[in-house]
Parts: C-alpha cells; structure tokens; sequence
C-alpha cells in the first residue's frame, strides 16, 4: 500500500469518526414548528385556586390541550392516552405537566374541571376563568373553538374546538404540536427527546 492511499484512508478514518461524534437531536415524530415560535408569559388560575404561569415552567416540557368536560370523545380520549403517556414516562413524568385548558369557562368551573382531571390523574392541571382569564392562551396557541346548539339535549350545547395538542419544550417555546390520533409511544419518544434536549 503506497503512502498515498495511506494518506486518502487517514483522512477518510478522521472524517468518519468526527462524524459519529457530532451529537445530532433525535427526530422528533409530532409536527415540528419550524421555527419554534416564542410565548409571551402566559398566566391562568387552576382547578386548585393556584395561578399557572408558563413562564414558571422552564426546565420541563408543557402538554395543552383546549377542551371542555362535557366533551363526549376527542376530550376523555386525550387525557385518557395523557394517563397511559405519564404512567409510561415513569420518573421523567416528574418534568412533564399536562395543562388541560377549558374551552367552556361559563360551564367549567375550578371544582368541575378538579373533579373531572381527577377521574385521569391528579397531577393534570386544569386552567380555568373566564373566557377573557383564558383568551391569552387561546390566542397564543390558536385554539379555534364554538358551540354547537343542541336542541332537546339535556346539554344544551356542544363545543366544537381545536383537537391539537401543542408541546412547549424545556426552554420555554412553542415545539410541536400533536394530532389526536398520535400513539401514546410517539408521545413518550417525543417527550423524551426533549427532556434529554433540556439536559445537555
């Protein structure tokens, strides 16, 4: 072998094994924002009478979702996979918080919203006020929602209502969002991915 080659292969080796050793971000497998786009300081009172800020939230990941506890399925399937989501993340659940944002402030009040998270886990923040406490966080993540007239129904009205679920990561930005058919384990690998982000 000439000294030549020789030469061609060392720089190839080098090349190689500087790449392996460039850390790249895991891909994500919700729908990226692309630039992530920056929140203003979002403030709400809770189900338990304490206010939420988002701002308070750095150093964890943020799961929302805009709904209503009237809501007949897109709503309980959520919070039903959010549960399975926190059971599967075990110990990084602890810097995860799952914001349910209600959609129905002039139904929802602090002790229905408390009592109905509490049917999925306890851990589940429920926002509520009313509707001008929340536009904010409507605004900001462009929470579409309008009721629905029911005549005859012992409801009196529906909510028809964005069904995303928008993800903040560890620094505080608007990341992703995921759609309602999302799997509970492109939940977790996704929630993971940005735990490890908020890491390093």
């Amino acid at each position: 072998m000439t000294w030549r080659i020789m030469a061609v292969l060392a720089v190839l080796g080098a090349s190689v094994a500087s790449t392996a050793g460039c850390s790249r971000t895991e891909p994500l497998r919700g729908q990226q924002l692309d630039p992530p786009r920056s929140l203003p300081d979002l403030v709400a009172r809770d189900q338990r009478g304490q206010m939420f800020r988002l701002a308070d939230q750095r150093g964890k990941v943020v799961v929302l979702f805009f709904g209503y506890t009237t809501c007949p399925d897109v709503c309980p399937a959520t919070l039903a996979r959010w549960k399975r989501v926190r059971q599967q993340l075990g110990p990084d659940g602890e810097r995860v918080r799952f914001v349910f944002v209600t959609v129905d402030p002039q139904r929802d009040t602090a002790e229905k919203v408390r009592e109905y998270l509490e049917l999925f886990s306890p851990d589940f923040v429920g926002l509520v006020g009313s509707e001008s406490d929340l536009q904010p966080f409507y605004r900001a993540f462009g929470a579409a929602f309008e009721k629905v007239p029911q005549p005859g129904s012992a409801t009196g009205y529906l909510v028809a209502h964005t069904a995303a679920v928008p993800v903040v990561d560890t620094q505080g930005r608007w990341r992703l969002r995921f759609n309602p058919e999302t799997s509970v384990e492109d939940y977790v690998h996704d929630l993971r991915v940005l735990l490890r982000e908020g890491k390093s």
